[in-house]
């Protein structure tokens, strides 16, 4: 099954966050006249595939009973056919009682991904968010009660909030037991709040290297509990580039994940390889990538600093994620186990 994205830009947001620019990050041409031609032509030709429609950039549960409504019925004819095996929304925590939550269901909603983005009080007030950490958990229990998949969004570097908070964050949304997560460091975008505050100094986004330190950790720490990441970094990139020109300030980087990954990677496997006797190391080949770093910059570190030539076995056998050495158990790339 694939996921099909539709963006419906800042729809029932009774808040704007201080962050927020979602027309900027979509762009004018996600408007949902400009996507339904495109969206059900896909549909069309492809029919052989089935899809789940997610609706993100807005609070997709704060809409009107009649517009969630029309938003589903405009794709009946392949939700009767099974092409489409249902829907996820985007929302946010104040705005799924169980009213709403009944009525989703109802209209094949199978996901519903929550931005909390911080479980700080003090946090959430300075963005702006307009709803307390209690909110969150109190939603995020609502949604599994009524047995939809959860997709908590947590952002690092946001305005008041310090790495313990951060790193306490993290802790608490696992748990929430999400059934995936996505995170992404704050970045100041134009035309927004957050950018006015940077341009008088009342704001200072991380660095980069500060912000790659913060997902790593949280990747780790849900890598370990065995829940998915969903992304690493916000979505900017469109048909024009990469989207770095929708930047003011802040830690943007092309391929986060790739970094995050890979750094997590090449410390692990140097720890492993500092106990254990060996110069072969065994991954997935679809590992390759992120093991030996951008640049080959995890191997030249291996081989300079244990005086020796590290050999990369690829074995379609190896589970991904993983690694192997000396045919011993395999051990996560991005957890060392406890």
């Amino acid at each position: 099954m694939k996921v099909l994205p539709l963006y419906l830009p800042h729809r029932g947001c009774s808040h704007i966050c201080v962050y927020c620019n979602q027309p900027l990050i979509v762009g004018a041409e996600n408007e949902r006249k400009e996507w339904l031609p495109r969206v059900h032509a896909q549909l069309t030709d492809q029919p052989q595939e089935q899809w789940e429609i997610a609706f993100y950039g807005g609070t997709f549960s704060a809409l009107s009973e009649n517009e969630m409504r029309g938003c589903f019925q405009e794709f009946s004819p392949w939700t009767k056919k099974k092409n489409v095996l249902g829907f996820r929304i985007s929302t946010r925590p104040d705005c799924v009682d169980d009213a709403v939550l009944t009525f989703l269901r109802e209209h094949q909603v199978r996901t519903i991904e929550l931005g909390i983005e911080s479980l700080d009080d003090e946090v959430l007030i300075h963005c702006g968010r307009g709803h307390d950490a209690a909110a969150a958990h109190d939603a995020c229990a609502r949604i599994r009660r009524f047995g939809f998949q959860l997709g908590l969004h947590l952002m690092c570097g946001l305005p008041r909030q310090s790495e313990g908070s951060w790193q306490k964050t993290v802790h608490d949304a696992i748990s929430l037991q999400p059934s995936f997560v996505r995170i992404a460091p704050t970045l100041v975008l134009k035309d927004t709040p957050l950018a006015r505050l940077y341009q008088r100094g009342a704001y200072t986004p991380l660095l980069l290297e500060k912000a790659i330190v913060q997902c790593m950790y949280a990747f780790s720490e849900f890598s370990r509990r065995r829940i998915p990441i969903a992304r690493v970094g916000l979505a900017l990139s469109d048909h024009h580039g990469d989207g770095a020109d929708k930047v003011i300030a802040g830690p943007w980087h092309p391929s986060l994940r790739h970094e995050v990954e890979s750094r997590l990677a090449g410390n692990h496997i140097f720890s492993v390889l500092q106990e254990i006797e060996t110069d072969v190391v065994v991954i997935h080949p679809r590992d390759y990538s992120i093991v030996v770093g951008s640049h080959r910059r995890n191997l030249a570190r291996w081989q300079t600093e244990l005086q020796k030539t590290i050999t990369i076995e690829r074995n379609e056998h190896q589970p991904r994620h993983s690694f192997r050495v000396n045919d011993r158990h395999s051990y996560s790339l991005f957890f060392r186990e406890t």
